[in-house]
């Protein structure tokens, strides 16, 4: 009988091995060759028009963005020649402190304008004076004219807890009056753990804002009528976890799309008196 010898695995892996080797050989080739169509000796994105890298260098993370600047000479005025993406996230800096450092020279620094200001977890000093100095300057950030045209503003406070007797009751910040001045040119708004002044101007308008999220916000019901009917193309509504308020009613000639998560921290109740636009109500 003859005997069956089970088929050798070696000329596959070499011949996959080739196979990579020869993709990768055709991959440079062809990276040589446009380099040497454009005349750029392979440094390609030093060869891009100044306008094409400065809008790369805008939509990188801001910490990325600013480090550009120590790369040549000639990328050292693009960062500033493009509307301001600013993302304060953790990735900006992990210490709170240093955060707030980092955005109030980027703010000095950048001529503007900002497209996008965006501050995930605002921690405040719990002692008096410094959350007094602190305080004031986030108002000064909302109150600069760099932020003036701002299109997106994304913010959430850090909880702040406290001591009443032997319980923990947690705290929020009061949101910047500031930051509505900002309402006539945002576009989208993302707001979490603060409260809202328990007034607002009957003529404040949000002309141009089609996306609102609210989370962890404590609002009266006449607040939020006020910001809802001042919302004239609003398009999304987002809403999770709002506290000290009996009852929300939505009110929205343009609404399309409502989302709602563990609306109410206390018991609450939601009424969509009219929305003759909405196609998707979405309740997690």
């Amino acid at each position: 009988m003859a005997e069956i010898r089970p088929k050798s695995t070696f000329c596959g892996r070499k011949s996959k091995q080739c196979s990579d080797e020869a993709s990768g050989s055709r991959s440079r080739s062809r990276s040589h060759k446009l380099a040497r169509d454009c005349g750029c000796d392979g440094d390609l994105i030093n060869n891009l028009p100044d306008v094409i890298l400065a809008t790369i260098v805008s939509l990188l993370p801001t910490k990325y963005g600013v480090r550009s600047q120590a790369v040549a000479r000639r990328w050292r005025p693009l960062w500033r020649s493009e509307p301001l993406n600013l993302d304060a996230s953790y990735d900006l800096c992990s210490n709170d402190f240093g955060r707030f450092s980092l955005v109030s020279r980027i703010l000095c620094d950048h001529p503007g304008p900002a497209r996008r200001f965006a501050f995930d977890r605002i921690h405040l000093h719990r002692e008096e004076k410094r959350y007094a100095e602190e305080a004031a300057q986030l108002e000064s950030w909302f109150n600069s004219p760099l932020l003036d045209n701002l299109q997106e503003l994304d913010i959430v406070f850090s909880l702040l807890e406290y001591s009443c007797g032997q319980s923990e009751k947690e705290k929020r910040y009061p949101l910047p009056p500031s930051v509505l001045r900002l309402a006539p040119t945002l576009q989208l708004a993302r707001i979490g753990s603060c409260d809202f002044p328990m007034e607002i101007s009957p003529a404040l308008n949000f002309p141009l804002l089609r996306q609102l999220d609210l989370w962890r916000v404590s609002i009266s019901e006449d607040v939020f009528s006020g910001v809802l009917s001042g919302c004239h193309v609003l398009e999304n509504l987002y809403l999770s976890e709002i506290r000290d308020v009996g009852c929300l009613r939505i009110c929205s000639p343009t609404l399309r799309i409502i989302v709602i998560s563990c609306l109410f921290e206390d018991n609450g109740e939601l009424v969509i008196m009219e929305a003759p636009r909405l196609e998707r109500l979405l309740l997690h």
